[in-house]
């Protein structure tokens, strides 16, 4: 009985993905996957190269490793000697392939530019080890990475239903995830976004046990439960 009062929250609840037969035993194909598009207050990294550093001189920020390109509400950025370039909701490399357009005129040969994201980060708040808000050096983040960073569950953490809050294109979208299924990989909040915030809620059973003023005697009548044990077997010595 001591037992099941004192535990808190079962084996199966703090597994991730689900039971070993749940999940899948042949390779599946990624069809969730969709890369990062430019949104609007973005800040992009673009450095210009070329065989000829004086000719690509002019089309980099002066001073900086071509870091600092603001993204307006209007989905511009302002280019060195080119002027606005609108890059709103297109993939890094669409990004590359239009700047190199835009530089065409002025080189004999392509360029080389080299395009990032600076501000790609994520916000994991709620029953996580490190709370906080996360940069990342890759634009392929998933949802584990993010946790990871976050430093994984706790015990009180509530698996089944993480909470993805989401902003793009002046619209917010809400999702959720199940850590305890297999279906987390398809879904479609398994790779993040820019920005995205992610909420791990506390496990009810947890926190009600924790929470109830009756579960701080426990140990207590434990060790009042074992004195006496003790005090009658010296008295049957």
């Amino acid at each position: 009985m001591m037992s099941s009062l004192l535990s808190c929250t079962s084996y199966q609840a703090l597994l991730n993905y689900g039971e070993s037969q749940r999940i899948p035993k042949e390779p599946q194909a990624i069809n969730n996957y969709r890369p990062i598009t430019v949104q609007a207050n973005d800040i992009l990294s673009i450095r210009v190269s070329s065989t000829n550093p004086i000719v690509a001189e002019p089309f980099n920020l002066s001073g900086e490793e071509g870091s600092g390109y603001l993204v307006n509400s209007e989905g511009y950025i302002d280019f060195p000697t080119i002027g606005k370039i609108q890059l709103k909701g297109l993939e890094i490399e669409a990004v590359k392939t239009k700047i190199i357009a835009s530089l065409a005129p002025y080189f004999e040969e392509n360029p080389i530019v080299q395009v990032r994201l600076t501000n790609f980060r994520v916000n994991v708040n709620g029953e996580v080890g490190s709370p906080g808000t996360f940069t990342s050096d890759t634009e392929r983040l998933t949802v584990i990475d993010a946790i990871t960073l976050a430093g994984d569950f706790t015990n009180y953490s509530a698996r089944d239903s993480i909470l993805i809050i989401r902003e793009e294109n002046g619209m917010r979208s809400f999702g959720y995830i199940d850590f305890s299924s297999p279906d987390l990989f398809n879904s479609p909040y398994f790779y993040l976004q820019q920005n995205d915030v992610l909420y791990v809620k506390p496990n009810k059973t947890v926190v009600s046990t924790v929470r109830d003023p009756a579960t701080r005697f426990i140990p207590w009548i434990g060790a009042a439960v074992s004195l006496v044990a003790l005090l009658i077997s010296l008295r049957r010595l």
